[in-house]
């Protein structure tokens, strides 16, 4: 299957204008369909109850970061944060790295998995079914002016009911062999 892109702000431009650093906000409402708002809403109340409940580097980062741009999930967003939403909210992390290896996988070899969160370095994309959605084209990555399909670090994947059923069934069998 061929690699393809759509531009999408994921519903950005009803509410906000101009450039934001939001992929996060935009990845999550483009692959679950949820308003761009709602997203943007929960993300930052995320940000500032983790910023007031934990004494972590992390938000200590965070709160100088909140003085500078308003903590804003449109000027990035933690893995931290978003990775335990999407987990809380039916969605599985899928590591694509290897301890060691220095094998990658490229974003064409997802093309199959259907609708799913690339994450790459340093940034989420929405791909639905071999279609990357995002504002810029981010297929590719250049080494050196030479063009490459980016590779891929992992991926989150919707669990439908029967996917976990199916998980349980495989843990409570090696469980009792």
């Amino acid at each position: 299957m061929e690699l393809n892109f759509t531009y999408s702000d994921g519903g950005r431009s009803n509410y906000f204008k101009g450039e934001a650093g939001d992929c996060v906000v935009r990845a999550i409402s483009i692959a679950t369909e949820i308003d761009y708002k709602v997203i943007y809403d929960k993300l930052f109340d995320l940000n500032k109850d983790y910023i007031a409940k934990k004494n972590t580097k992390l938000s200590k980062q965070m709160k100088s970061r909140t003085r500078e741009k308003g903590g804003s999930p449109r000027s990035g967003n933690y893995k931290k944060i978003y990775h335990d939403y999407l987990l809380n909210n039916n969605w599985r992390w899928v590591s694509l790295r290897k301890f060691g290896s220095k094998e990658r996988t490229k974003l064409d070899e997802l093309t199959n998995k259907g609708n799913i969160i690339v994450a790459v370095n340093r940034h989420l994309m929405c791909m639905k079914n071999g279609t990357v959605y995002d504002t810029w084209d981010s297929r590719w990555s250049y080494w050196f002016e030479k063009k490459s399909i980016r590779t891929a670090n992992g991926y989150y994947e919707r669990i439908s009911i029967w996917t976990w059923w199916a998980w349980s069934m495989d843990t409570q069998q090696s469980f009792s062999a």
